[in-house]
């Protein structure tokens, strides 16, 4: 006889991000309550036209099979907010879904991004001015967006921290009161407030959370060059070999990652923060989130 199989349970709520603003944290933080559930892969990005991690129908629906009874089921993927096609995708196959959107200063936040994308061996660029003056051509170039490798989201230092811009496309397929708003500085120093006003939006019994999980921020390289090489070659080669292949990979990784986190020069800054103000202000009045005052993270 066959035991006829629970019914799958699919997202009902979306952390959208902002990508390098604490959401690993969040997620870490979120799978510890006995009512939500967020898969392992965390960022499928299943519902965007211009990157996807698991891009088979199939493997998306198996990635909740274990949802079982869970109140709050999640789909943590941060190119859905940077994606412009994302929002109306979503309202077509989740109407009633909920929303979680976390926010830094996207001047500190560029270059946590930049940081991330060397350690990972994506970013070639020697400096962060280097990679933000290449933004234009690479956003312009339809061969860019086919070869990088990674989301194309994650080379637009400036665009992808727009995030003014981003909520306003979401405001225009979803009712307001389907977004739960804070900052990664409101998360680290007020967890327990923090948290619990996010168990309650999400419809939980709210729960203490003394700290947040910290997930490890991405640092430098020693050489951005090797960093590229081991992405290219030494992980197909681990993948290929097993053990011994991996034990080199680590090698690599152990010498090279975690070196001086790259700086950004103070002209830089300035001009980011002249730029990014108009969209800042954009997202306080649609919001509430202010985060025109600067501040180092």
């Amino acid at each position: 006889m066959t035991v006829p199989r629970s019914p799958v349970c699919l997202p009902n709520f979306f952390i959208l991000g902002a990508g390098r603003c604490g959401t690993t944290s969040l997620v870490l933080a979120l799978n510890q309550h006995p009512e939500v559930f967020i898969p392992g892969i965390k960022e499928p990005s299943f519902f965007a036209s211009s990157f996807q991690w698991v891009q088979d129908p199939t493997k998306y629906v198996a990635l909740y099979e274990d949802a079982g009874g869970a109140t709050a089921i999640g789909d943590a993927s941060h190119v859905y907010l940077e994606d412009p096609e994302s929002p109306r995708t979503l309202q077509a196959f989740f109407p009633d879904a909920r929303f979680v959107l976390v926010f830094r200063h996207p001047v500190n936040r560029a270059l946590g991004l930049y940081a991330h994308m060397v350690e990972g061996g994506y970013e070639t660029h020697r400096s962060f001015e280097s990679a933000l003056a290449a933004e234009d051509r690479r956003f312009h170039s339809e061969r860019f967006r086919r070869t990088c490798g990674q989301s194309f989201w994650n080379y637009m230092y400036f665009r992808s921290g727009l995030f003014g811009e981003q909520v306003q496309r979401y405001y225009e397929h979803f009712d307001r009161d389907r977004f739960w708003f804070t900052t990664l500085d409101q998360l680290i120093n007020e967890p327990t407030t923090t948290m619990r006003s996010l168990h309650d939006f999400l419809g939980i019994e709210p729960a203490d959370v003394e700290s947040l999980p910290r997930d490890g921020t991405s640092k430098g390289t020693r050489s951005i060059a090797l960093q590229y090489a081991e992405r290219r070659l030494l992980r197909p080669l681990a993948r290929r070999t097993g053990d011994a292949g991996e034990r080199v990979r680590t090698s690599v990784n152990r010498w090279n990652r975690n070196s001086v986190k790259p700086t950004m020069c103070s002209e830089t800054r300035a001009r980011l923060h002249r730029r990014f103000e108009p969209d800042l202000r954009l997202l306080h009045d649609l919001t509430g989130i202010d985060l025109l005052t600067p501040r180092t993270d």
